[in-house]
């Protein structure tokens, strides 16, 4: 959504500009993942669209669109990050924002893809998996689709040691091996050894792992 915000922006400003005696738009967004990854897209693109450790980038669909958006913005635009809902301009943004969630209108995503909702088990982000080709009990909670070879697969590691989750990760798998990785059930898996593109090689059993924090 915030990716769609931004060129959403940057088409309006197509279809309204030009303005007499302006040069330059700016456009502000609380989103660090659209800021950051702004002078990235383009290699990405470059790169079909993967990283420079040959990850599949999620959201392609959206950054061409943003890509296309930009270069047709018929003026020179400048993105500005700045912290979300910190100036009475911006709580006014984001009330009217939930307001016309609430309220549904005409326009649908049509790029979503609906499916079972799971979370995490473990506070904070997903990282990248630090495999060196071992094996590790994980329990997936989310897989997403990246084009037509890969699913990116979020998941908790679970330490039979300890009986706890240690942290939330990420890692790549074929489309049939994502497959076989139900979401909220445990896996003994093994991994590749590339600790910047880290995959899922092999499933070696299903074991119970608890569907809470503390067992």
């Amino acid at each position: 959504m915030e990716l769609l915000a931004c060129i959403r922006a940057l088409q309006w400003v197509r279809s309204n500009s030009p303005w007499l005696g302006v040069s330059r738009v700016q456009i502000v967004t609380d989103s660090r993942y659209v800021k950051d990854n702004i002078v990235r897209a383009s290699g990405w693109r470059k790169n079909d669209w993967r990283n420079q450790f040959g990850e599949p980038i999620e959201n392609r669909d959206l950054w061409k669109e943003f890509l296309s958006s930009y270069q047709r913005a018929g003026t020179t635009v400048h993105f500005e990050w700045t912290a979300g809902k910190k100036t009475p301009v911006l709580k006014t943004i984001d009330r009217a924002a939930k307001v016309a969630a609430k309220r549904g209108g005409q326009d649908i995503d049509r790029g979503f893809r609906p499916g079972i909702v799971a979370k995490s088990l473990v506070k904070g982000t997903a990282t990248r998996f630090p495999a060196n080709g071992q094996m590790a009990v994980i329990r997936p909670y989310k897989k997403t689709l990246l084009g037509k070879s890969e699913n990116k697969v979020r998941f908790d590691v679970f330490s039979e040691d300890s009986g706890t989750y240690t942290e939330s990760c990420y890692a790549f798998a074929a489309p049939a091996l994502a497959a076989e990785l139900h979401r909220q059930h445990g896996y003994r898996v093994r991994f590749d050894d590339t600790s910047n593109y880290p995959q899922i090689m092999e499933i070696i059993e299903e074991v119970a792992t608890p569907n809470r924090v503390n067992p």
